[in-house]
């Protein structure tokens, strides 16, 4: 039911889902990711089988018109509202509380990510189509948000996906992420790999805080282009940021930049030279062009989250 991000076992995608297996390959090769579990594919299916949920998702995707969008919604919203509010069997219940405890014995801040059997794959990637959360504190509310994040596999935006991409809903369960929650400094994206010109570049994103706020649009980040042979940089793009999110007094919120730091350049170039050794790293240690998520505190890089690049 739970698995440990260190154990290899977890390096299953069926598992563990495709954000889950990538994490725990990154664990056990000794890359630098949060600590932290999943809570398996197994405790997903086992919780809707004994709550009898199962069938209400068979029901309503078995009466499914994609193309009608009021129905999908509807059906939607129903497979939502099971999943969310059914009580989990107590065994499971007590193990996720167990295994936060283990992790967090002073109910610590974590983020709740989703991690489905169908994304974060190379020919689909599902990117921002389930949820997290972040700042999660006390078992009470990882067990809440755990249901949240099974759930956000049924949203109609998520539905319509696998329909697109021919993936049948018995392909699909979901597994849940749970990692202390690193309170960046700095945070943003990179590809290993230029995206737009396939050229031999890693391209860097970044912004103050964490990085959700780029990941979700609200932050035009800076963006840096870097020679991945010679780490040498060759193009900077530095771009007023005036929002960030931080965690403050046990919860996340939005703040206003600090003025000092809304055209100041996010990433040094020490940052920058180690940003682009991982991304050799990891497109080396995966075989292919990588998306990534990252984050900066007190100087250390930590890896949130790695994919491969879809448009490759």
């Amino acid at each position: 039911m739970i698995i440990s991000l260190n154990d290899p076992v977890g390096a299953e995608l069926k598992l563990t889902g495709g954000k889950g297996a990538s994490l725990t390959q990154m664990a056990c090769a000794g890359l630098p990711i949060p600590e932290g579990f999943v809570v398996s594919t197994e405790a997903y299916l086992s919780a809707l089988a004994e709550t009898g949920v199962d069938k209400i998702i068979q029901r309503e995707m078995d009466e499914l018109n994609i193309n009608d969008s009021v129905a999908a919604a509807k059906a939607s919203s129903i497979i939502r509202t099971a999943i969310e509010t059914l009580t989990l069997p107590q065994e499971l219940e007590q193990v996720i509380i167990d295994s936060y405890k283990r992790l967090c014995p002073d109910d610590g801040p974590v983020a709740v990510r989703s991690s489905a059997t169908a994304e974060d794959l190379p020919e689909a990637s599902f990117a921002g189509q389930q949820d997290t959360y972040l700042g999660v504190v006390t078992a009470e509310q990882v067990l809440h948000r755990v249901k949240c994040c099974w759930a956000s596999c049924f949203t109609d935006r998520a539905i319509a996906y696998r329909v697109r991409h021919g993936i049948k809903e018995e392909q699909v369960a979901g597994a849940v992420v749970v990692q202390k929650l690193i309170e960046a400094d700095k945070a943003g994206v990179m590809f290993t790999v230029n995206p737009i010109t396939k050229g031999q570049e890693v391209v860097i994103e970044a912004c103050w805080g964490l990085g959700e706020a780029l990941v979700s649009g609200e932050v035009t980040p800076d963006q840096y282009i870097v020679d991945k042979s010679t780490g040498s940089t060759i193009n900077v793009s530095v771009l007023p940021k005036l929002q960030m999110i931080v965690r403050s007094e046990k919860e996340v919120k939005h703040l206003p930049v600090p003025a000092d730091k809304v055209r100041a350049q996010v990433l040094n170039n020490n940052e920058l030279s180690r940003l682009n050794e991982v991304a050799g790293n990891l497109e080396q240690f995966f075989g292919a062009p990588q998306d990534v998520e990252w984050a900066i505190k007190l100087g250390k890089v930590y890896l949130l989250q790695s994919r491969p690049v879809t448009t490759m």
